[in-house]
């Protein structure tokens, strides 16, 4: 009994303390939790009249691009005098190669001779015609005493002074004579045949004649329009066959752009080009302004391509470029009113923005109606939205959690 009441005296002891200590122990304050403010840059909305820019990615061409050929002739020709470099200006009529043409020189002087006797014969059958004609009035006139030969010795011969051979001999005279004739009289009427034939080769000969001279002429190769030397495929000592490639001559003059404009702007350039609106671009080449003007649109769209490319002439700078090079221009369409011009940090998923309302972001869905590259060469894109007011304040910071209602403090703002 005496231990039991040792024990429960412990445990009253032991509760009473345990109570004591709970009773007195200090209470912690509550934790507060703080939303975290994201500091960003705002912009104030400012609808203007402004001209989107398009940027364009076109290469250097010329309409006036000739690859310059081994010209027609009857064997391989030396190059014996190369007059330019890749890279040469050259005039119109300038020497660029020059080959070897002794085979043609030779040729021209076989076709001469040739040209000399066919002339030579047709001077010896004129000569024979006039011969033949005389010669047939002389012949007549021997016929004419064979048929009174005959016709005296037939006399005699009724009259019985003359035998039958003499009669024979004198019929076979006649006959011989007039066989005589008919070759003479045959031989003037083929005379306009024969002739015509030693004047056709004739014809052919000094065709043949100015063709050796045209390839004699050929082997000095002219520059055909004055331009720049764009590529160079032979040197001095390489045999070339007949149109084998030589150089690459090309219009520095009639540079132009060729660049793929997308589908969604075809119809505001055959829109423009139709009024006689010409757009305009620019770029810059190191330290120099390059302006462009569309001149016209290609007449047929490559497969599987994006758009169709548009041709621009080069108004300004064409000292800059060369052919083939590629360009990164910036193409200004007609004006657009009440846009609003925002960086690209402002734009999210292509067609979303965030206003500040109430110290918060606000989603606002946007219209893209082109870009604008300002005079210090950025880019900003311009947009349009019914939920977008004159001076609203657009969040212009890129930020990776950007949501609805996310808490923000302007620290710059335009």
């Amino acid at each position: 009994m005496k231990k039991f009441l040792i024990s429960l005296l412990i445990l009253i002891v032991s509760g009473l303390g345990i109570f004591v200590l709970l009773t007195t122990k200090s209470t912690p304050p509550p934790i507060q939790v703080q939303e975290h403010t994201w500091r960003v840059e705002a912009l104030a909305t400012k609808y203007q009249t402004l001209s989107p820019t398009v940027t364009l990615y076109g290469r250097v061409e010329s309409p006036r691009t000739t690859v310059l050929r081994a010209p027609p002739q009857s064997t391989q020709a030396e190059i014996v005098a190369l007059k330019v470099l890749e890279g040469d200006e050259v005039k119109q009529g300038d020497l660029l190669i020059e080959l070897d043409d002794q085979d043609s020189q030779l040729g021209l002087q076989q076709r001469e001779a040739d040209r000399m006797d066919t002339e030579a014969q047709i001077a010896l059958e004129q000569q024979q015609q006039s011969h033949n004609l005389t010669a047939l009035v002389h012949e007549e006139a021997l016929l004419a005493l064979a048929q009174k030969a005959l016709t005296r010795v037939n006399t005699l011969k009724k009259q019985n002074v003359s035998s039958d051979s003499v009669v024979e001999e004198a019929q076979r005279a006649l006959e011989q004579q007039q066989l005589t004739i008919s070759n003479r009289r045959t031989l003037i009427a083929g005379h306009p045949h024969r002739l015509a034939q030693l004047q056709a080769r004739l014809a052919r000969q000094k065709a043949l004649q100015q063709l050796s001279a045209l390839e004699i002429q050929r082997s000095r190769v002219l520059a055909p329009f004055s331009g720049m030397i764009a590529k160079v495929s032979v040197s001095v000592g390489d045999r070339v066959r007949t149109g084998d490639a030589l150089l690459t001559l090309y219009d520095n003059s009639a540079l132009e752009v060729r660049a793929q404009i997308p589908n969604r702007y075809q119809d505001l350039m055959l829109s423009s080009l139709a009024k006689r609106q010409f757009l305009v671009a620019q770029t810059l080449v190191g330290d120099k302004i390059l302006r462009f003007q569309l001149d016209r649109l290609s007449g047929q769209i490559d497969d599987n391509s994006g758009g169709i490319n548009g041709l621009f002439q080069v108004r300004e700078g064409l000292d800059r470029l060369r052919l083939g090079q590629f360009v990164t221009f910036h193409l200004q369409l007609p004006p657009q009113p009440n846009v609003v011009a925002l960086p690209f940090e402002a734009i999210y998923g292509g067609n979303r923005i965030y206003k500040l309302h109430e110290e918060r972001m606000k989603a606002v869905l946007i219209e893209h109606l082109g870009e604008r590259v300002t005079s210090e060469g950025q880019s900003w894109l311009l947009v349009n939205s019914r939920d977008l007011k004159e001076g609203d304040w657009v969040i212009t910071t890129q930020l990776p959690n950007a949501m609805e209602g996310l808490k923000v403090q302007v620290v710059h703002s335009k």
